[in-house]
């Protein structure tokens, strides 16, 4: 009976080892390689260009702000963090895309503040930093419009695209 005993303790812990053995397998990590890259997040930069930044950025005073914000809003880049706009003529658009690509070309402001607000940008638009801090006024000074603001529908419909 004896011999039984240790019979069974043995079978039981090599069970042990073995699950333990299965479980550490499980948990290993894996290298995805020296080019690994998180694909990025692809909006339509011509809706960015035609409707997000007159509508919501430059119409909601976004970067110059109201009077009593003392210039601490987003035109001035030492007094925020991330979404730092550059002031610009508004990009010239005619059916939903810009007429003349050199408004939006590399280096171009307008090239600038859609590269900022892709960052701040979520296909799921209620999580999206571009809408929750100005629409709740959430990590922002205040809200500078309510949720059930015309440009919210902006922001949704570009989340689409």
């Amino acid at each position: 009976m004896r011999e039984d005993i240790y019979i069974l303790y043995g079978l039981a812990v090599r069970l042990a080892v073995l699950a333990l053995a299965v479980t550490a397998q499980a948990c290993t990590t894996v290298d995805p390689g020296p080019q690994f890259v998180v694909p990025d997040e692809q909006f339509d930069a011509d809706y960015f260009f035609c409707h997000v930044e007159p509508e919501l950025l430059f119409a909601k005073k976004c970067g110059s702000g109201e009077p009593g914000d003392n210039n601490s809003c987003h035109f001035n880049s030492s007094a925020v963090s991330g979404l730092a706009l550059s002031n610009h003529p508004p990009v010239d658009c005619a059916n939903d895309h810009p007429v003349n690509r050199a408004q939006i070309g590399a280096g171009s402001g307008a090239q600038g503040n859609f590269q900022l607000a892709v960052i701040e940008m979520s296909r799921d638009y209620q999580s999206a930093p571009l809408y929750v801090r100005p629409a709740t006024g959430r990590n922002h000074p205040r809200q500078i419009f309510p949720e059930n603001d015309p440009v919210v529908d902006v922001i949704r419909t570009w989340a689409q695209k």
